[in-house]
C-alpha cells in the first residue's frame, strides 16, 4: 500500500482559499469618447498574464487601518472601506495616479504610509465618497489562485496625476472602450465594466452583483455588503 498516493490526491485536489482583494475603475470621458483606466499585465506573472485588467490586487494589513488622509469614510462602512483603500493604493502603486480632491488642511501625522505621504505631498484627500461600489467577483475554484476582489468606480474627474507604466502593469493609459485593451479582457472584467458604465450613466440596478463560478459555468448573484450603509 502506497500512503503517499492518497495524500498526492487530496493536495491536488484541494481548493485554494480565495485572498480578500480590490480593483479600481476609472473612467472618463462619454460617448465614443469613453475611455477606461487600464494596463497589461507582464507575460512572466503567473495571474493572468499578457491580459488588459483594472488596477488592483490583495488587501494587505495597513489597508484596515484608517489613514489620516482618508475622508467620508462612512460612506462606505467598514468592510468596503478597507476595500476600497487597497484599490487606491495599488492604482497609485500600478499607475502612479491619485485619487480624491484637494484639501483644505491635513492633521499631522508621525507614522504615515507611503500612500499616505503621497497625497499630503500633492495637497490631496482620500475622498471616499467619490467612489461607488461596483460589485464582487470570486476566482473559480479550480485556479491555483484565487481572489475575492471588490470592485469600485470613480471617474476621471477625481483622478490626479499621469497614468504611467510599472513593474506590476504595462500600457497603462486611458484606453478607449471597444478597441484594443477592451478586446482583451476577460469576461468578469467585461461584466464589471459594463456595470460601471451603467452605474455611471444612471441606468444599473440597485443590487451590487456577485459574479462567480459554480461547475464550471458562472453564475450571478448579490452581494451581502450594501453600496452605502443607511
Amino acid at each position: 500500500m502506497n500512503d503517499a498516493s492518497p495524500d498526492r490526491v487530496k493536495v491536488s485536489n484541494a481548493v485554494v482559499r480565495p485572498r480578500d482583494a480590490a480593483s479600481l475603475i476609472l473612467l472618463r470621458g462619454a460617448g465614443d469618447d469613453l475611455e477606461v483606466l487600464a494596463g497589461r499585465r507582464p507575460l512572466h506573472v503567473k495571474f493572468m498574464p499578457g491580459v488588459y485588467v483594472f488596477p488592483g490586487g490583495a488587501i494587505d494589513p495597513s489597508d484596515r487601518i484608517a489613514w489620516s488622509v482618508e475622508a467620508r469614510t462612512e460612506t462606505l462602512g467598514p468592510k468596503l472601506a478597507r476595500s476600497a483603500r487597497a484599490a487606491l493604493r495599488e492604482t497609485w502603486e500600478e499607475a502612479g495616479v491619485l485619487i480624491g480632491r484637494t484639501a483644505g488642511s491635513l492633521p499631522p501625522a508621525s507614522a504615515a504610509l507611503p500612500i499616505e505621504h503621497a497625497y499630503r505631498e500633492r495637497g490631496l484627500v482620500a475622498a471616499m465618497d467619490v467612489l461607488t461600489y461596483v460589485g464582487r467577483a470570486i476566482t473559480p475554484s479550480h485556479s491555483p489562485r484565487r481572489f475575492n476582489t471588490r470592485f469600485f468606480l470613480g471617474d476621471g474627474g477625481s483622478v490626479f496625476g499621469e497614468p504611467a507604466a510599472s513593474e506590476e502593469l504595462e500600457d497603462v493609459r486611458w484606453h478607449p472602450i471597444g478597441r484594443e485593451a477592451h478586446a482583451s479582457f476577460r469576461d468578469v472584467t467585461r461584466f464589471m465594466l459594463a456595470r460601471a458604465i451603467a452605474l455611471r450613466g444612471g441606468t444599473a440596478s440597485a443590487a451590487a452583483p456577485l459574479f462567480y463560478w459554480a461547475k464550471n459555468a458562472r453564475r450571478i448573484g448579490v452581494c451581502r455588503e450594501a453600496a452605502r450603509p443607511a
